[in-house]
């Protein structure tokens, strides 16, 4: 290099002190490397080596970018580079101080940044901000055109359109907070100035469609607002004149735990007459009281209750939540749905005497060992919960992270293979809509091409359907039965959450 020749860094030995090749692990192409390492009159080996250490250095970071500033996602390459837009704001200063950059080697570095992204977004009018290439493998390349498509059409800060498309695509603010490397509180926070906004605007409202009555921000499930809902606080299930003294006359739905068991043990639902006061105070709370030996009679999970209560000491407390909406029978059930779906989600496991469980049956009786006994059996019990990812679009031909067929009218349902155990889904086709479609039913068989015969002869050729072929079912006749139960809860819950409504010819 020339004596005129500008350098990278500030000590003119260390651009010339690298040994290897220079452009490996470097996360701008080679001939823009090039390029701009010629219009700033520098070595292109020692801008590369420079870009590299800007890499692995984590000056330049998906964390200080989605902490300190307001990118925008505009691509991801196959190696897990994220290239996105920000208004710059002295980001390259802080890069050239860190690393010892010369005015040239940080206007080069900056500019070749900014150059990659360019090439990524073309001719797209999202042009305007800076281009940073940051390292973010995680981050689903479904997402960003979706990402880029609410930016330009709401208010919301780009930071907030991301993190609530990613909600979308990732099951739950923890997972988000990883894939971003923020703090979960960041992540709830914006997911609740989205779902205010959409409260506020109608245009934001037609464009993020954040409906029903649930939320995603408290997917625990033994949490105070778990999804979004106002609970009890947690009863002894055994004290039936506290249960029934407190409990409110109205439907609604209950959740019981054990005190020293992690996750549920039972969810449910209750619209008779006597609300979830008859339900949980009288039916169920009968069963725990060791004189009554329970059967099942007047509740069909008090046994299974009463029996880990028994071996296990402890209590079993139930919490109950009665929203306004829980009258209404088709979205008490599909609420009940989301919440069994959302605890197999976030457990890994269905509640363990869900579904007429008995799980002490296959337990030892050890009772060192019992707790973690039973959650191994409520895992090994459990069909496994899908991925959620993505679980917005339930139209979507990956939706919860299932390989589904392409879609076709019921006139053409024999195209498919009809061999096995199928998941399946109708709707109707609404051009305009993506995340605000519904479907008209969704349900599991052993007998698709009699199943979508029957729905034809229903619902007419305008239906579209769509199936999942399911694999890994038990060969036992009653535990495949509540495996398909499973599913159904999976399905259903997760289109609930999405759309705000069962599907429309469901319960």
């Amino acid at each position: 290099m020339s004596d005129d020749e500008c350098h990278v860094y500030l000590d003119r030995e260390s651009n010339t002190s690298y040994v290897g090749d220079p452009f490996v692990g470097v996360p701008v192409s080679r001939d823009i490397v090039k390029s701009v390492a010629t219009q700033y009159s520098i070595e292109a080996g020692s801008l590369a080596r420079a870009l590299r250490e800007v890499r692995n250095a984590s000056v330049i970071d998906a964390e200080t970018l989605f902490t300190g500033f307001d990118p925008l996602p505009v691509g991801r390459s196959d190696d897990g580079l994220l290239y996105v837009l920000v208004e710059r704001d002295g980001c390259w200063d802080a890069v050239a101080s860190q690393i010892g950059l010369t005015e040239a080697g940080r206007d080069a570095a900056a500019t070749a940044h900014d150059r990659q992204v360019q090439k990524v977004v073309g001719d797209r009018e999202e042009r305007g901000s800076s281009g940073f290439v940051v390292s973010c493998s995680e981050f689903p390349p479904a997402a960003i055109d979706d990402i880029v498509a609410v930016a330009g059409r709401t208010r919301l800060t780009n930071r907030q359109v991301t993190i609530w498309i990613l909600s979308q695509h990732v099951p739950g603010s923890d997972a988000i907070a990883r894939l971003l490397s923020i703090s979960k509180p960041i992540v709830q926070s914006e997911l609740a100035t989205v779902d205010r906004a959409t409260r506020r605007s109608a245009a934001e409202t037609r464009t993020l469609d954040v409906p029903g009555p649930l939320s995603r921000l408290e997917p625990e499930p033994q949490s105070q607002m778990w999804m979004g809902l106002e609970w009890s606080r947690w009863f002894d299930l055994q004290d039936r004149e506290t249960l029934r003294k407190e409990l409110q006359r109205r439907p609604g739905l209950y959740r019981v735990r054990h005190s020293e068991l992690p996750g549920l043990m039972y969810v449910g639902e209750s619209g008779s007459e006597g609300g979830v006061r008859q339900r949980v105070g009288f039916d169920l709370s009968a069963g725990m009281i060791e004189s009554d030996r329970p059967t099942g009679d007047k509740h069909g999970a008090a046994r299974g209750l009463w029996q880990i209560a028994e071996i296990t000491g402890g209590k079993m407390e139930v919490s109950v939540t009665t929203p306004p909406i829980s009258p209404n029978r088709r979205h008490r059930r599909a609420i009940e749905s989301t919440l069994v779906a959302i605890c197999r989600r976030e457990m890994g496991w269905t509640p363990m005497v869900q579904l007429n469980r008995e799980p002490v049956e296959h337990v030892s009786g050890r009772h060192s060992k019992l707790h973690q006994e039973l959650k191994d059996v409520a895992e090994r019990s459990s069909y496994t919960a899908p991925s959620w990812q993505p679980w917005r679009d339930v139209t979507g031909e990956n939706w919860l992270g299932l390989n589904w067929t392409e879609s076709h009218p019921l006139s053409e349902r024999d195209t498919i293979d009809s061999t096995g155990v199928h998941a399946f889904r109708l709707w109707r086709e609404e051009t305009e809509k993506r995340w605000g479609q519904t479907l008209e039913e969704i349900g599991t068989t052993g007998s698709i091409s009699s199943r979508l015969f029957k729905r034809r002869n229903e619902f007419g050729d305008g239906i579209r359907f769509s199936v999942v072929a399911l694999e890994g079912l038990s060969t036992d006749t009653q535990r495949r039965s509540r495996e398909l139960s499973e599913i159904r809860h999976d399905l259903v819950g997760a289109h609930y959450l999405a759309t705000g409504t069962p599907p429309n010819s469901q319960f």
